[in-house]
């Protein structure tokens, strides 16, 4: 029997690196479900059954994302080579253009859908049908209702929320302390997710920090910078922002134009070629990311097995909090 690399592991699973070492070396933690992902791709290698996550299949990745993220996922699809994994990029669009281009999309079944969407019942509609005909979807960061997915795949959203939370609330441990949130639009249910889990967190341990101002910032420059901007004035002496969201390139305008730099406190999603500059620089402190390319090998793989009978529903990867001082290796540059 030959020898399975991690290297043809985390092309097979979408996990990383060290999750599969620690999976197969019993160093630290891992989650049944995850060890289960990892055993089936194990029997599938040996057999010669699995399919690498880089062989070309026709399917469509069709997401609403901010520009960081959109960047890096294009970029994990031109480093695997899938010239037929079209990326359909509809950052900004209208939710009646979302809703065009799905419904275009689901016209045939045979190409998977990658998506990342606003929950709304039109769309669910649409997607439920299409699953019925035999189209495989995937959702991605964000998730929708049972019946209009085949799987999901993302961060635990309210755990980071919590996670969060914890960070915030343990800088202004011993008093009182007033925080924003800036989230883009609660119809995506990760943006949602996270600010009950961080809500959640404050309310039950550290019970002296306040939300004092809630802004929209749609995953957009210039909504973002408004957004910023109100609540830094209306709130001079505010302690932290928590940005559940993208447009962070407008959170960092609004708090260079303010002369607010290095306070608050700010924790923001994602490290890619927006946020990576601006926690060097000290615009931002924290950011909670993952890998985004192990996500989308992780989609790319349940979006074209044969089958995926035995598989779970909810596939969540690792996250962690990154500073200047520990930007991590999977950071990439713009795509």
């Amino acid at each position: 029997m030959r020898k399975i690399t991690i290297k043809e592991l985390t092309e097979a699973t979408g996990l990383s690196r060290a999750t599969i070492d620690r999976a197969l070396n019993g160093r630290g933690s891992v989650h049944p479900r995850t060890r289960k992902v990892i055993d089936a791709a194990l029997e599938e290698l040996r057999s010669g059954a699995a399919a690498p996550v880089g062989e070309d299949r026709p399917l469509d990745v069709l997401l609403r994302v901010g520009r960081g993220m959109m960047a890096q996922v294009a970029g994990t699809l031109a480093m695997l080579d899938r010239p037929s994994a079209r990326l359909h990029d509809m950052h900004g669009e209208s939710d009646a253009g979302m809703l065009a281009r799905a419904r275009e999309l689901c016209a045939d079944p045979s190409r998977p859908l990658i998506l990342t969407a606003k929950s709304a019942e039109p769309l669910r509609a649409e997607l439920a049908e299409a699953r019925a005909r035999g189209k495989r979807i995937v959702t991605f960061i964000s998730d929708l209702p049972h019946d209009a997915r085949d799987a999901f795949v993302s961060i635990d959203n309210r755990m980071a929320g919590e996670c969060a939370a914890f960070v915030l609330g343990g800088l202004f441990r011993e008093r009182e302390a007033r925080f924003g949130v800036i989230f883009g639009d609660y119809a995506f249910s990760c943006h949602e997710e996270r600010e009950m889990g961080f809500r959640a967190h404050l309310r039950a341990h550290f019970p002296r920090a306040q939300i004092v101002h809630e802004g929209g910032g749609e995953d957009e420059f210039e909504n973002t910078r408004r957004a910023v901007a109100e609540m830094l004035a209306a709130h001079p002496d505010l302690d932290a922002v928590y940005n559940v969201a993208g447009g962070n390139a407008g959170l960092a305008e609004a708090l260079r134009a303010a002369g607010r730099v290095g306070r608050p406190i700010v924790l923001t999603h994602e490290t890619n070629h927006i946020t990576a500059p601006l926690l060097r620089e000290g615009v931002i402190d924290y950011a909670l990311a993952q890998d985004t390319s192990s996500m989308v090998r992780r989609a790319l793989r349940l979006a074209t097995l044969p089958s995926l009978a035995g598989e779970e529903p909810v596939h969540h990867v690792d996250f962690g909090i990154y500073t200047r001082f520990n930007l991590p290796a999977f950071v990439m540059p713009r795509g």
